[in-house]
């Protein structure tokens, strides 16, 4: 028969081989890839006639070292090197076409899976082993043998630790991570997962990182095709360390395909042959049955009890795996008995393996009091080891199959010592049916997300004749409203407006008199129900929580039209309007474009109705006028702002508020100052300036400063345009800073070192300086603006402040509260 082709991976036979192919063949078994070896360790190396070696495995580095290593090891003696063989390499790319190769670097990427960086990489090591151990040889000639035993020892420390490889988080060894015998243009996926194994950076330390762990995916998924080519030249040592990063599951990793990785990674290595160890067969059930393989994965369970089940390093987590998969798939009595032999043995028992039993029987009404009994049962065995989490688990389950009492009962023995039995009674008793206690109960419900609970304590309480607390409601709805979803709103609007009806039903029994009902179709959405599902009438009365929760949802969503009806009911409703009621019409009514109408409504609630405004509402009104809502501004609108600025300003002066976070400490002097700016009331700016030095303990920062300087609206705007406005902008501010230097320096001051008061001085000149260069007056003298900006201090209310500086009258209107002066 002829003789097979000298090409890696091809099982063909060709008809046709060169003599020279031929000759090299009989004459030549030195492997390819080595280029220089010394005469002894050639000798060594060479197959036998009876074995001859696969001349197309790849480059084995581990068999290199050691040979290298073994070279040291020999001393003086010299390296001498095998004469040249002139061989021809052919690759046989199409049945009876052969193609003679360039040289033995393509011989070498085409034979040995190796690409030409990584053949002439082994080739340069080689290179530098075998000149170090010719400079060993010189040092013993040269009367140096103790330093060259020494360098020979350390030498072969250093081989030793790279051929150690990588370490695991378990202090595990992975030896040589590397797969050969790959050849072909589909060789290039796998030569990538060797560059991937081979990184130092990767597992370093022994826990594998995020980055780690996609990557590892990446190439692998990548080289599988080519894998499955052959299986067999995949290292045990290759496929658990795939394993051990791809079903990592540590803290900080993030792997949410893992179960998928490691089902299609345990088909890989049974295709392979290879055995999976006992922790590894448990994890590749538990990927099999979550992939969807329900019934197979179940099946493998069974078959491995004789092996799995019965050691007792895996007998735990064996049954408890079963316990799991059975409750997912409801074979409910295998998952009990499974659960009774995990309880029942010798080794200490896991009681929470029931809580996966309790949930599929109470799903069901029928097993409903067997979930129960489960309960009971894992409660007792818990003792007093149980755990506030798992009482809210148990909770969480009885609440989520529509079986409230139960879920009571067990909230009740969470909060009592003492056993209160309550299921099947008509009226609770006075210990638990009282809004105190469901208040609670309430609060713990909404503060971990299960709304749907909470609403179902709700109803089920009001029909045993508990009337919950507007509290607790009233969060609920909040909470339903910032979730943002289209039927949580629906909902958190239905209770709301429930609660607004009992709010009304009172006032009229109040009054005994007849009322005309206010909803409309409009005013008031109607959730759908089905026709055996009765309509749950909300006895809790509504509270100005409760339309302010509305009305900031409406205003933020521009419902303009709900907004008003929603104030129409509100005097219906007997509530008087808050500040924060107040501060939602009035933005709504800007949004709207109704600015006039905003204006109006803010006199009549605080002239005629007496609220208080706040420094919301002045927030509000600044924003309101047209400089900061029209992209396109109007001469007659501006000059209607700037009257409408300094009046805004004269009653926030004289209204009785305080900052009540500083949010709004940073927002509201920032937004009258660029009102202002825009609409270029250059010595109302002033005025304002010195009155919230005063008033707020308002201190201009210096990015406020280059903001106005540069007229950009905002530092975060990223734009070219506004990079370079910004530049402009600091370069103003900076000569503005020098300029009043140059003042102090020349009025007496050393110019070496400022104090905290001289800095924030400063801030306050060069804003005015600002200011000045803005108005085009930055040559006027003091005594020429000083007269103006007095007349302005008049009409904005604040001459006894800013010229005058009146202390009792600063005292009187201080705006800082006691926590925000705190933090400023």
């Amino acid at each position: 028969m002829p003789p097979r082709t000298f090409v890696l991976g091809l099982s063909r036979r060709s008809s046709y081989v060169c003599k020279s192919c031929l000759d090299s063949l009989r004459t030549a078994n030195a492997r390819p890839w080595l280029a220089r070896l010394s005469s002894n360790a050639a000798r060594r190396t060479q197959p036998s006639t009876h074995n001859p070696r696969r001349t197309d495995d790849a480059p084995d580095p581990a068999e290199l070292q050691r040979i290298l290593a073994e070279e040291l090891e020999r001393g003086p003696e010299a390296a001498s090197s095998p004469g040249d063989i002139d061989v021809n390499f052919f690759n046989q790319e199409a049945p009876g076409k052969l193609r003679r190769l360039r040289d033995k670097e393509e011989f070498g990427e085409i034979s040995g899976g190796l690409d030409s960086e990584i053949e002439t990489a082994i080739n340069d090591l080689e290179k530098k082993m075998i000149n170090t151990a010719k400079m060993l040889q010189r040092m013993e000639k040269q009367g140096g043998r103790d330093k060259a035993d020494q360098l020979r020892k350390q030498f072969k420390k250093t081989l030793r630790v790279q051929y150690k490889g990588k370490t695991g988080p378990e202090a595990e060894e992975y030896g040589l991570l590397r797969i050969s015998g790959f050849s072909g243009p589909r060789q290039r996926p796998v030569a990538n997962l060797n560059a991937f194994l081979a990184r130092d950076s990767v597992v370093k330390g022994g826990i594998p990182k995020p980055k780690d762990v996609a990557e590892c995916w990446k190439y692998y998924s990548a080289a599988r095709k080519t894998l499955a080519l052959a299986w067999q030249n995949v290292p045990q040592e290759v496929w658990n360390f795939l394993w051990m990063i791809l079903s990592w599951e540590g803290e900080g990793v993030e792997n949410p395909n893992r179960m998928q990785h490691i089902y299609i990674l345990a088909k890989d290595m049974q295709a392979a042959g290879v055995p999976l160890r006992d922790s590894q067969q448990l994890l590749a059930m538990e990927a099999m049955f979550i992939e969807g393989w329900e019934e197979e994965a179940i099946e493998a369970w069974k078959k491995a009890v004789v092996t799995l089940g019965s050691k007792p390093e895996t007998f735990t987590d064996y049954w408890e795996l079963g316990v799991r998969m059975c409750c997912l798939h409801g074979d409910t009595e295998r998952a009990q008995r499974a659960a009774e032999t995990l309880l029942r043995s010798a080794q200490p028992p896991n009681a929470r393996i029931l809580l996966p039993i309790i949930r599929v029987l109470a799903a069901k009404k029928e097993t409903v009091d067997q979930a129960w009994e489960s309960y009971t049962h894992m409660r007792t065995l818990l003792g007093e080891t149980i755990t506030i989490e798992d009482y809210d688990e148990v909770i969480g389950v009885f609440l989520a199959s529509d079986h409230v009492e139960y879920a009571l009962q067990a909230f009740v023995d969470m909060m009592f010592s003492r056993t209160i039995d309550i299921r099947g009674r008509t009226r609770l008793p006075l210990t638990v049916g009282n809004h105190f206690f469901i208040g609670k109960w309430l609060k713990r419900l909404i503060g971990e997300g299960d709304l749907e609970g909470a609403y179902k304590v709700v109803v089920y309480v009001q029909n045993k004749g508990i009337t919950p607390s507007p509290i607790q409601l009233n969060g609920l709805v909040g909470a339903w409203l910032r979730s943002g979803s289209a039927e949580n709103l629906e909902k958190a609007e239905t209770l709301a407006w429930g609660m607004i009806r009992a709010r009304l039903d009172y006032v009229q029994l109040r009054q005994r008199r007849d009322i005309v009902r206010f909803y409309t179709p409009e005013v008031l959405p109607m959730t759908k129900r089905t026709e055996s599902e009765p309509e749950f009438v909300c006895q809790t009365r509504a509270t100005a929580e409760t339309f302010s929760l509305l009305a900031e949802n409406y205003c933020s969503r521009r419902l303009h039209d709900r907004l008003r009806g929603l104030f129409e009911v509100l005097q219906q409703a007997e509530i008087g309007p808050t500040s924060f009621l107040m501060n939602q019409i009035i933005r709504s009514h800007s949004q709207n474009g109704e600015a006039d109408e905003a204006v109006r409504l803010y006199h009549n609630m605080t002239k005629e109705q007496n609220i208080r405004p706040d420094g919301h509402t002045f927030l509000t009104l600044f924003n309101s006028l047209s400089v900061n809502r029209l992209i396109q501004r109007d001469p007659d609108l501006t000059k209607q702002d700037v009257a409408l600025a300094r009046q805004f300003f004269r009653d926030m002066v004289n209204a009785d508020w305080t900052f009540d976070s500083p949010d709004i400490f940073a927002q509201l002097p920032r937004t009258i100052l660029f009102s202002m700016l825009k609409a270029r009331d250059f010595r109302g700016m002033i005025i304002a300036a010195r009155a919230m030095r005063e008033l707020f303990a308002f201190h201009p920062p210096e990015a406020l400063l280059i903001e106005m300087a540069s007229g950009a609206g905002s530092l975060q705007v990223k734009t070219k345009r506004n990079m370079e406005r910004l530049v402009g902008g600091r370069r103003t501010i900076e000569t503005l800073m020098r300029k009043h230097r140059m003042e102090l320096i020349k009025a007496g001051h050393p110019g070496v070192e400022m104090t905290e008061e001289e800095k924030l001085n400063e801030l306050h000149d060069v804003l005015e300086k600002l200011i000045l260069l803005k108005a085009g007056a930055h040559n006027s003298s003091q005594e020429e603006v000083e007269p103006l900006l007095e007349e302005v201090a008049r009409e904005m209310g604040v001459y006894d402040i800013v010229v005058a500086r009146d202390a009792d009258q600063i005292a009187r209107h201080r705006k800082l509260g006691k926590q925000v002066a705190e933090s400023v």
